[in-house]
């Protein structure tokens, strides 16, 4: 399978641009497609392989975030690359590259499933702060994880109608970035009852897997509506 999106690594540390390579190549729909270890080289990359996310440490020693997220929208306007920001919290050079143009930051106690659903979250054109408490815009606190979606509708938000109450809760805590056994212990059921309604729900969205559902669930606004995922079903939810 082609790989969809292109993401351009930028970190000073070559270590931390290895693993964090590592986490995006378990994804067959991610290419890491080249690597930069400061703002000058990240242009220059940005040019020659035309990524679809730039993926850079806000707190990298050896990288000026802020000033390479200006030059990006300086160079390509609104055809710049989403540039996500890693950061260990939500100091003062993150919200000044969001200022910037940046598309979101994602704190390094994220899960590796959080950091691909984020990058698919760009590449598709959303800004996500996968961040509790990360203040953005007006200034009001926001939950992890919080996107705003593309301008136009979603024509396949009427497929929402299919899933079940317990589908629903389901997809909500996928949108939450829980695991398998996580949601399992949330709703109070088994693990393969879990990736029974994965499966499911992904067959009737006609999704092709986790990430694009929680992409989904943010931009049908489902991801955002109260859960309730607490026990057993009641009578007649599946």
């Amino acid at each position: 399978m082609t790989a969809s999106v292109r993401v351009l690594l930028v970190d000073d540390r070559a270590i931390t641009r290895t693993g964090i390579r590592a986490i995006l190549d378990q994804d067959r729909a991610i290419e890491v497609a080249g690597e930069a270890a400061d703002a000058a080289e990240a242009e220059r990359e940005v040019l020659r392989l035309g990524p679809g996310v730039v993926l850079a440490d806000a707190q990298s020693p050896g990288l000026d975030v802020v000033g390479l997220v200006r030059a990006l929208a300086a160079r390509h306007g609104d055809s710049m690359p989403g540039v996500l920001l890693t950061a260990q919290g939500t100091d003062g050079t993150a919200r000044e590259a969001l200022r910037a143009g940046a598309k979101g930051v994602v704190l390094s106690s994220a899960t590796p499933e959080q950091l691909v659903a984020a990058v698919h979250m760009v590449s598709a054109g959303y800004a996500v702060h996968v961040a509790p408490g990360l203040r953005h815009g007006t200034g009001g606190e926001e939950p992890w994880p919080m996107t705003v979606s593309r301008p136009g509708d979603d024509p396949y938000g009427a497929r929402a109608g299919l899933l079940t109450r317990r589908e629903r809760e389901v997809l909500q805590l996928l949108a939450r970035g829980l695991s398998n056994a996580e949601m399992a212990a949330e709703l109070v059921v088994s693990e393969s009852t879990v990736k029974s309604h994965v499966q499911n729900l992904l067959d009737k969205l006609h999704l092709r897997n986790r990430v694009h559902a929680v992409i989904y669930a943010h931009r049908t606004g489902l991801a955002s509506a109260a859960c309730g995922c607490s026990g057993p079903p009641r009578a007649g939810a599946a």
